[in-house]
């Protein structure tokens, strides 16, 4: 295998050798016009999405090989960093133990440079639904006849400290919230994914992954429409909400009530279905006034104090969905059944909260998902969603009538 690695690392600098002397005077004639040379990304090239997971075998990182910027699908060969062939299914790397795990690849005569995969050590996980949990009862509903709920979009942000051009994103979200009209209808959770050094890194959640999120900035709606955000982006945000309003009717309310217990957050939430359905639902932490140095590609602002990022994100139906999980009433054979129209379910969630978390800073995002038919396949997207204080309670929310109006 050594002997492979040098033949092809021979074979690429013959190559390389090659393409300066053809190059010779183009560099000078692009520094006449005053312009950088603009080289595209030539060679093999390995690369991992997500470079850093969880070690808790099922979250994952996807590899990709490219060559000359064309995707390889086949002929290419993985190496680990004892040169033993590596076989992964649909490109995906999990792992139970925690550690850097290196990858290279060879393909016909190219070979690509070393990447490192990390594995992170779990964290504790939240307690899954306990139900038997003290938990104090919710608010009163105020109007058990009324199925009219009020509705919001959950915008999940998708950023980091090492993204340059993110603060683009963050001023366009500041617009758009500054009209009260426009934030009353939208719940803003922030997922900072890059880099790990990010002190708002969102580690044991890979939800770019699940959403299918290629670069940052992006934003998603309600977990169905996906931008990355580059230009027009106040426009962009907008039509966003419109289409998730314009996409399906509501079909649930929530209410909740959230109190904490030594080290532990408690959340009891209870759906109430406008129209029978299956249900799903998620709970997230957030925290505001994170502060952590953004990079920045020339925008006007102060960036470095970030909000609503999401510290914990339960809603893990598997480890590609974060749809949350089944509410409902279990029939005989064990397995949750719809809510009826007009009926109710409650789900606890128990959360730990970390030391380093201030908790005056942080608040809940609880919202459910519904199954819809996108293209002939049926998937989860959200429905409504709610936030909540970290002690505190929230009662079904109505539309109001023409003549409350």
């Amino acid at each position: 295998m050594k002997t492979l690695k040098l033949f092809a690392m021979l074979c690429t600098t013959l190559l390389l050798c090659n393409s300066c002397l053809k190059g010779i005077g183009w560099e000078e004639e692009q520094r006449e016009n005053n312009k950088e040379p603009e080289k595209p990304q030539t060679g093999l090239v390995l690369t991992a999405t997500p470079s850093t997971i969880i070690a808790d075998g099922e979250d994952v990182a996807v590899l990709e090989i490219t060559l000359n910027d064309e995707v390889l699908t086949e002929g290419f060969t993985i190496y680990d960093d004892e040169d033993n062939i590596v076989e992964l299914e649909n490109m995906e790397f999990s792992t139970t133990v925690a550690g850097e795990y290196k990858f290279w690849a060879s393909y016909k005569s190219e070979i690509s440079e070393t990447i490192t995969i990390t594995a992170e050590e779990p964290e504790e996980d939240p307690e899954e639904n306990p139900g038997d949990n003290e938990t104090p009862e919710g608010p009163t509903d105020s109007d058990p006849e009324n199925l009219n709920f009020k509705r919001r979009v959950l915008l999940t942000q998708f950023t980091g400290t090492g993204c340059g051009y993110c603060p683009g994103m963050i001023l366009a979200l500041r617009e758009v919230m500054q009209d009260n009209t426009f934030a009353d209808k939208t719940v803003l959770a922030a997922a900072h994914r890059y880099p790990g050094s990010d002190p708002a890194y969102l580690a044991n959640y890979a939800l770019d992954v699940a959403m299918g999120i290629g670069g940052f900035p992006s934003l998603s709606a309600d977990m169905y429409y996906t931008y990355g955000l580059y230009s027009n982006m106040v426009e962009v945000i907008h039509k966003m909400v419109d289409a998730s309003f314009e996409r399906t009717t509501t079909k649930a309310g929530i209410s909740a009530v959230s109190y904490i217990e030594e080290d532990k957050v408690i959340i009891n939430a209870t759906v109430k279905a406008a129209e029978e359905s299956m249900f799903r639902i998620g709970a997230w932490l957030l925290e505001d006034g994170i502060y952590g140095q953004q990079t920045n590609y020339g925008y006007e602002g102060d960036f470095n104090i970030h909000d609503n990022c999401i510290r914990v994100a339960d809603s893990k139906a598997s480890s590609s969905d974060y749809t949350g999980y089944d509410i409902g009433p279990v029939g005989e054979d064990g397995e949750v059944q719809p809510i009826k129209k007009g009926e109710t379910a409650e789900y606890t969630f128990t959360i730990e909260l970390k030391d380093k978390w201030k908790r005056e800073n942080c608040s809940i995002v609880l919202f459910v998902t519904t199954p819809e038919k996108v293209q002939g396949r049926e998937s989860y997207f959200v429905n409504n969603v709610i936030e909540i204080p970290l002690e505190g309670e929230v009662a079904f929310e109505y539309e109001e009538s023409e003549d409350e109006e």
